[in-house]
């Protein structure tokens, strides 16, 4: 019903989506604990699907993001802030919409709760001032963020597995191979391991700070994992670039009509799977590339498997798109995945 209603209100003389995403969003956050209602999740997830497929995606973080304060302990009276600060001290993990490591079946709310913490990190700066103690003083990330926590002065921090480094780590490792938010997942966590912080405090552009954050052996085992993943879904994507090759003979004598019916074109296209699996074999060179980290990488002279324009681009906080995935996702990110 409430694609339904996007669908209508974005015809001509139509209210126009945003007021539909907005009205359905409020309507189904207004529940206590809507976020761990399975009924409630999936139509969220559907109403995040449509907000990034029409670039109304700020209709529903804006309301996440006021929930999400809330949560924290931003407006609440001082009783009820000191039970939560006891709460989370006694070892209890930070509230969050996605509970648990990563959300493998609502993966477009999962993008868009991910993205509202990523401006919530950003806006507290939080994730400045953590920057800036791995790279200044060499702390490791759980001391970081209890300095983090003193210079900014919050009552409240995420817990340290709840930074958005690690959350996008998990959550490309959950994400279903098929899914068309993977590539931009992986994006995500590039975006925040390969970023090169040195500027911000005045030193000189120096090495990622990527594996500041992966110091300890559970950390080290999850890049580990993660290498895997991609190896993978790049598996898949060879392994379905052949199967749809083969399956397009079958079907030659088909109309198009009867080609492919119901199902997306991105999953349809051998061409695609082999340009994704390029894209995850790049994604294994920059996750495992140590000369990133130590800044003593000079990027024009990489080899081409390593991709160096969207790795500059990665570096520079700048995604780049894929076209082949839809328009949204090509032009939302000013770019494409044609090699």
């Amino acid at each position: 019903m409430s694609q339904t209603h996007v669908l209508i209100s974005s015809q001509p003389n139509g209210v126009g989506p945003a007021a539909v995403l907005e009205f359905w969003a409020q309507a189904l956050a207004s529940q206590q604990l809507w976020h761990r209602e399975r009924a409630t999740l999936y139509l969220m997830d559907h109403l995040c699907k449509a907000a990034f497929q029409y670039n109304q995606e700020d209709c529903i973080q804006k309301l996440l993001y006021q929930q999400h304060k809330n949560a924290l302990g931003y407006h609440c009276d001082k009783g009820l802030l000191s039970s939560l600060v006891s709460w989370i001290v006694a070892g209890n993990v930070t509230p969050s919409f996605t509970e648990g490591n990563a959300n493998p079946a609502q993966v477009w709310f999962s993008w868009t709760v991910l993205n509202m913490e990523s401006i919530f990190e950003e806006d507290s700066q939080l994730r400045r001032v953590v920057e800036g103690e791995l790279v200044i003083n060499s702390s490791m990330p759980d001391q970081a963020l209890k300095k983090a926590q003193a210079q900014l002065k919050l009552h409240i921090v995420p817990s340290l597995q709840r930074l958005l480094i690690y959350r996008w780590a998990h959550q490309a490792l959950a994400t279903p191979a098929d899914h068309p938010l993977l590539p931009l997942i992986w994006q995500k966590f590039f975006l925040l391991y390969l970023h090169r912080p040195g500027p911000q405090y005045g030193l000189p552009v120096d090495g990622c700070i990527g594996q500041r954050f992966f110091q300890s052996p559970a950390h080290v085992s999850l890049l580990s994992d993660m290498k895997q993943r991609l190896i993978e879904v790049a598996d898949f994507h060879h392994a379905a670039s052949k199967a749809l090759r083969v399956e397009s003979l079958a079907d030659a004598g088909e109309s198009a009509s009867q080609k492919g019916r119901g199902v997306p074109d991105y999953l349809t296209s051998p061409e695609l799977h082999k340009e994704l699996v390029r894209l995850f074999f790049v994604f294994v060179l920059w996750l495992e590339e140590e000369s990133f980290q130590k800044g003593d990488t000079y990027i024009p002279s990489l080899p081409k498997q390593y991709d160096a324009y969207r790795l500059a681009k990665i570096m520079h906080k700048q995604q780049f798109g894929c076209n082949c995935l839809g328009a949204r996702t090509s032009t939302i990110l000013g770019g494409d995945l044609t090699y």
